[in-house]
């Protein structure tokens, strides 16, 4: 009897062991496929991803050319500027520091500053981390140096933005800023007596074993780096490449997915950082009416994902484009990198249809149903930013062949619209990306209607005007 059970359980074993296989296989091929399919129609000239739960790697791989000039092949191995992705290892400095008591993120970031003088002075250290402080975005300002390779002085770079108004009081709504986390840095390189690049090499990079993220200086040999290019009408050109004095601690890595995916597995998985840096980065600050910042301390988006919980950010700079993704029920983490943005699907998109494969949850197909000429009036007109905002402040809605189309700065705004494709009720998706989408809610309390985006990874509120 003993011996019959045993095999029973063992060929149910088997078997149970063989479908979850040839389901990981199936993902793998899957994956394989589509990133294949979307390096070529984007088009990128190569992206790189890693698809892991737990230890399980479900995809590892690349498609596309790292270096077009050398034919260079891409691979997991390729060491792609990150952008933004440099906030999330910034907060993981502020984090320790403030573990150790050598920060308090309550006090204002002129406790740390002592020769700051701007408006921001007394804005508490964690609206820094959260883009709530209402500094004003550098690289949004008319005089920011594109395309420039010049080397910048850490006072240069802070005269550009220091004294400017703030937009909001700190802690009253949401402006993506680049000029907070520039100033992280400074507080960091202040209490350690230590350059922001020597420390994060001491205290993340090599614990971590992070041998293949760097801070991206143009001067030095860094084996497979990939150019970044940036798409015209005459095909791919060079991207302009910044001094990394410019983006510093709001953007001047650079990594490999593998590397990528190395620091979600000790900061996520393993909790390597312990529960204090750990908690601090999961923070989600509420604003001063009570509503909560889905933007946490730790330069990490925390949300709700087609119901599942997830953690991420997105990484673009000039010639590149990135987004990491950590969903902690199903202990899934994606990766991608691009050397090359502004064509869809974006990373974030990519991100997102990858993680449809790996949780068997494809999009549900569009629907046939038109609008109502009535429903095609009451939703056309000019949107205007929320309290989230990260760039886009008007959005146009307008009537083009019996359908909706977007416009991007408002309805007057030049250059063709983007069509919309209806999905169901009032949520439609972008033709171009059918990760980004809008969705409409005609019963909002003042009568006027409210648009939601779901793109870059975040969820930004409109109300027509």
């Amino acid at each position: 009897m003993f011996f019959k059970t045993t095999k029973i359980a063992a060929l149910s074993l088997a078997l149970l062991t063989g479908c979850a296989s040839a389901s990981a296989d199936n993902h793998t091929s899957a994956i394989e496929a589509l990133v294949t399919q979307t390096q070529e129609s984007a088009p990128y000239p190569a992206i790189a991803v890693s698809v892991r739960r737990g230890d399980e790697v479900i995809y590892s791989g690349a498609s596309g050319t790292a270096d077009l000039e050398q034919q260079t092949p891409a691979s997991p191995d390729t060491v792609f500027a990150i952008g933004s992705l440099t906030k999330s290892f910034t907060a993981i400095a502020i984090a320790k520091l403030a573990a150790e008591g050598k920060v308090d993120l309550d006090k204002p970031a002129g406790a740390y500053l002592s020769d700051y003088e701007g408006p921001a002075k007394d804005a508490p250290l964690w609206t820094l981390m959260n883009h709530s402080s209402g500094l004003v975005n550098y690289n949004a300002l008319p005089g920011f140096p594109h395309g420039s390779r010049k080397h910048f002085t850490r006072r240069e770079m802070r005269d550009m933005f220091e004294t400017k108004d703030l937009m909001f009081e700190p802690g009253e709504a949401f402006s993506y800023s680049n000029s907070g986390t520039f100033l992280l840095g400074l507080i960091i390189e202040n209490i350690t007596g230590e350059t922001y690049e020597d420390y994060l090499k001491k205290t993340v990079l090599t614990p971590f074993d992070l041998k293949r993220t760097y801070y991206n200086h143009p001067e030095t040999v860094i084996p497979g780096r990939a150019e970044g290019y940036k798409l015209t009408q005459n095909g791919f050109e060079n991207a302009p490449l910044l001094d990394p004095t410019v983006p510093f601690s709001a953007g001047a890595l650079a990594s490999t997915v593998e590397d990528v995916q190395r620091y979600l597995d000790q900061v996520h998985r393993k909790n390597a950082l312990g529960d204090a840096v750990r908690d601090t980065l999961y923070t989600q600050k509420s604003f001063n009416d009570g509503e909560v910042n889905q933007y946490a301390l730790g330069a990490l988006v925390i949300r709700d994902w087609e119901g599942r919980r997830k953690i991420a950010h997105a990484g673009d700079i000039d010639g590149f484009s990135g987004y990491m993704a950590y969903y902690p029920d199903d202990d899934v983490s994606i990766v991608v990198l691009a050397n090359t943005r502004d064509v869809a699907p974006s990373a974030v998109g990519l991100e997102q249809k990858i993680a449809r494969i790996v949780f068997d949850a494809p999009r549900p197909a569009p629907t046939d149903e038109p609008l109502t000429d009535a429903e095609v009036a009451n939703l056309a007109g000019d949107y205007a930013v929320g309290r989230m905002r990260i760039g886009i402040d008007l959005i146009g809605v307008i009537e083009q062949d019996g359908g909706l189309a977007v416009r991007f700065g408002g309805t007057d705004a030049p250059g063709p619209a983007i069509p919309l494709v209806r999905m169901q009720a009032m949520t439609f998706h972008a033709a171009h990306d059918d990760e980004m989408l809008f969705s409409f809610d005609l019963a909002s309390e003042n009568g006027s209607a409210l648009m939601t985006v779901d793109y870059l990874g975040g969820a930004f509120s409109y109300q027509k005007q």
